[in-house]
């Protein structure tokens, strides 16, 4: 049986179809496509530009990378879609998209978080959701959307969550995915039901959502020309809830796990939410998985500021090809200084080498720093950042991890899985890279009836591609 996967990152889409033979899945990257947000100036009674995503274009994309994984594997049978969290689409009565597909990063969520916090403080949002308080969270992009643009929030009857919209057209179905929903902060905690507190404090319509989805279940035929073969099935909404399903347990122990990308997901699988004062100070999230459980986790501005300074580089005509950039880094001496990647600083876009060479210079550091020298400073600090991490989860569950399970594009890197393993003090386990699609393959395999979940970490050890990071120092 063959499934097919549709990846959606923040800057590129990937279909994968894999193949469950003799208890191996083989999966073939059948489309990629790069995409990115961009800068959209004010519309007709908008005083502010938005930050937003090309939807047409990933609809595109989408479809002829199906059609095309149909064509090539005329046995699949399924597929599902996942993407990053929190952003949303916005309809209209007739079911099609009213305004832009705004995205996270965009400004209104920081112009209008004053009036957020009047009426949800940051202790109330923890208390009434388990998610830490964050300008990109869903619910203060929604506040911000009726705030800033009441005439256009007037227009809309329906919010769906980003995979869920791509998911809706594909087959009619409209739905809330709870691994996605979970990190709205819309949730109570636990993401089994939407908070109507929320709400209402925030003046967001409630009919603008249903109940929360569960996964793990089929939604139903596809209905675009040429897939109907598909059955479109929940594996998982939310990328980094597939790569954990992605991820061997091992009995009685806690199972910690890195999801290194744009953003860095650093967390732990548990039952239940972790609610306590101490989680919430340290800006712990509680996000869901595809299944029943749950992933508490820190979201850590990642590989995104390696990202930028790439983007300056590049425009420069400096050396920004990453296996380059790495081999720089590996040959230049440690300054010894580090930066704070959860500064808001290095979250927003532009502008990131200066904003890093300044943050050396101001500890005492070199004012003047090469491409490697950057990017070692910031590959040793993301490595002490995630020892941080941590440490704090191992006091709020009690346990510390023998191994951490690195997955996604950070786990290529080898000189950053290094770093890891030394200063968290355990073997780093880089893979499987591509993880979430790797997750959503097994999950729909389970869902369709083709694979025991009994038999889940034979097939991820018979699958996923791994290698071993020991600790040297």
């Amino acid at each position: 049986m063959t499934a097919l996967a549709v990846d959606l990152g923040s800057s590129s889409g990937r279909i994968i179809a894999g193949t469950l033979s003799d208890g191996v899945i083989e999966e073939v990257e059948v489309h990629r496509f790069a995409h990115e947000a961009a800068r959209q100036e004010p519309g007709p009674g908008s005083a502010h530009g938005h930050l937003t995503w090309d939807l047409d274009l990933i609809e595109r994309e989408l479809t002829a990378g199906l059609k095309a994984a149909v064509a090539r594997f005329p046995d699949a049978v399924s597929v599902s879609v996942d993407t990053w969290g929190v952003d949303a689409v916005t309809l209209g009565a007739d079911g099609r998209r009213v305004g832009p597909a705004v995205a996270y990063r965009d400004e209104r969520t920081a112009r209008t978080l004053d009036a957020f916090r009047a009426r949800l403080d940051d202790d109330a949002v923890w208390a009434a959701t388990g998610i830490a308080p964050a300008t990109i969270n869903t619910a203060n992009q929604l506040f911000a959307l009726v705030t800033e643009e009441p005439e256009l929030a007037a227009q809309v009857s329906r919010v769906l969550l980003l995979p869920d919209y791509i998911t809706y057209l594909l087959t009619g179905e409209a739905g809330w995915s709870r691994s996605h929903a979970s990190t709205s902060a819309l949730c109570r905690p636990g993401a089994h039901e939407f908070n109507d507190d929320v709400f209402e404090a925030l003046g967001i319509p409630r009919s603008w959502f249903g109940d929360v989805t569960a996964e793990h279940t089929v939604v139903g035929p596809c209905r675009i020309p040429g897939l109907e073969q598909l059955t479109v099935v929940r594996a998982g909404a939310h990328d980094t809830a597939c790569a954990v399903h992605a991820l061997q347990r091992r009995p009685g122990e806690e199972t910690f796990f890195l999801s290194c990308g744009s953003w860095s997901v650093l967390g732990v699988l548990r039952d239940e939410p972790l609610l306590s004062a101490e989680a919430h100070a340290l800006g712990l999230t509680n996000e869901a998985r595809a299944d029943r459980g749950l992933r508490p986790l820190f979201n850590i501005t990642g590989l995104w500021i390696l990202q930028e300074c790439q983007r300056e580089w590049r425009a420069t005509g400096g050396v920004h090809d990453i296996v380059d950039l790495v081999r720089a880094a590996e040959a230049a001496p440690s300054t010894g200084i580090l930066i704070d990647p959860d500064e808001p600083g290095f979250a927003q876009p532009g502008g990131m080498v200066g904003r890093v060479s300044s943050a050396v210079a101001a500890q005492g550091g070199p004012v003047e720093l090469d491409e490697g020298a950057v990017v070692r400073v910031i590959l040793e600090s993301l490595a002490a950042r995630y020892a941080r991490g941590i440490d704090a989860l191992a006091a709020l569950t009690g346990a510390r991890p023998s191994e951490l399970t690195m997955v996604g594009g950070g786990s290529r890197n080898a000189l950053l899985c290094r770093l890891t393993a030394d200063a968290v003090g355990v073997p780093v386990i880089a893979g499987p890279v591509e993880a979430s699609s790797l997750g959503s393959l097994i999950a729909q395999l389970e869902i369709m009836g083709h694979l025991d979940p009994a038999g889940r970490n034979g097939v991820i050890a018979a699958s996923a591609r791994t290698v071993r990071y020991e600790v040297e120092r």
